[in-house]
């Protein structure tokens, strides 16, 4: 099987799951935008999940890969600011947008990762293989032959791969781990499941920054991926967890939306409790989860990018867990 082939579906799983793209649009040819934090960590916005990376002294350090297409490019951005060797490859989560660029990096970067982000990218093949068929007949019988088309090229894909080609995590932990790069101290942990079961931030102590994965959209209305073991509940879990370890002056660098600080996060976390009260709320009044999705509105957050396509989904999410 071509690597391209495996990108493609990578690339493309990230439609059929729903979710968030960056809000960024730089143009085609240019697709990011890099941006120096403290300590030798940037921010790399592309499209899909915000890349960081610490350019240390004898080595380099990169959390998330965004798309296959786009792992040469992110390369160069680092090539731009370092000259040093790219070793390690951390995966906030097991989304496409966050580990489609795995393909490329595996040929240099040792990849780390939850227990859970490998055995799900590892059994992708057989989950395309259970649900695409009917996904694609759906497609076909609502007229839309070019989704239905892509997902049958899925569907041949899972059928050819070998697991060796799937480009997985090669090193896994269950709780958390320290990676320890010239002067910095680099924290890796997971958090409680969130949005999916394998969510992980990687701290890296001497700057001060934090790597949230998409346990943080600053500012953006989140994917909840329940059938990736995500949890409105555990959302809130998981960001008391981690605002509970941060010192104020933390800068924070979300899977989506723009760097932020101590503040984004609380905001974001306002905002998983404000849903999941709306929810119960609903609930306690008898309100039926039909009733409630098609009615639930929280007006505070109208503006944040994303809150017409997915607030919805989030509300069906909260309202299917609340008691």
């Amino acid at each position: 099987m071509k690597r391209t082939a495996v990108g493609l579906v990578l690339a493309f799983a990230a439609g059929v799951i729903g979710l968030a793209q960056s809000h960024h649009r730089q143009a085609p040819t240019d697709p990011f935008r890099l941006q120096p934090l403290a300590g030798g960590v940037y921010a790399l916005y592309g499209r899909g999940g915000n890349v960081g990376f610490f350019a240390g002294e004898d080595a380099v350090l990169v959390v998330d890969s965004q798309f296959r297409d786009l792992a040469p490019g992110i390369v160069a951005k680092i090539k731009s600011v370092t000259d040093k060797p790219i070793k390690y490859l951390v995966n906030t989560h097991h989304h496409p947008d966050h580990v489609g660029g795995n393909d490329v990096f595996k040929r240099f970067a040792i990849i780390i990762a939850h227990d859970n982000v490998r055995k799900r990218m590892v059994a992708s093949p057989a989950e395309i293989l259970r649900d695409y068929p009917a996904r694609a007949e759906a497609a076909r019988k609502s007229g839309n032959e070019e989704f239905a088309v892509r997902l049958e090229e899925m569907i041949s894909w899972a059928k050819k791969v070998r697991v060796e080609e799937i480009p997985a995590p090669f090193v896994t932990f269950d709780s958390d781990l320290r990676i320890y790069l010239g002067n910095e101290t680099i924290h890796v942990w997971h958090t409680a499941p969130a949005h999916t079961d394998g969510d992980s931030v990687v701290y890296f102590e001497k700057a001060r920054v934090l790597h949230m994965g998409d346990l943080l959209f600053n500012k953006v209305i989140p994917v909840i991926d329940v059938k990736g073991g995500g949890t409105p509940k555990g959302y809130r879990t998981a960001l008391d967890s981690v605002l509970a370890r941060l010192e104020p002056e933390v800068t924070t660098i979300p899977g989506h939306g723009e760097v932020t600080d101590v503040s984004g996060v609380r905001a974001f976390r306002q905002y998983i409790a404000d849903l999941t009260d709306l929810a119960k709320t609903a609930r306690a009044v008898g309100k039926s989860r039909e009733a409630f999705v098609a009615g639930a509105e929280l007006p505070a957050y109208k503006d944040w990018n994303g809150y017409p396509r997915r607030f919805r989904e989030n509300a069906g999410a909260a309202f299917d867990e609340a008691r």
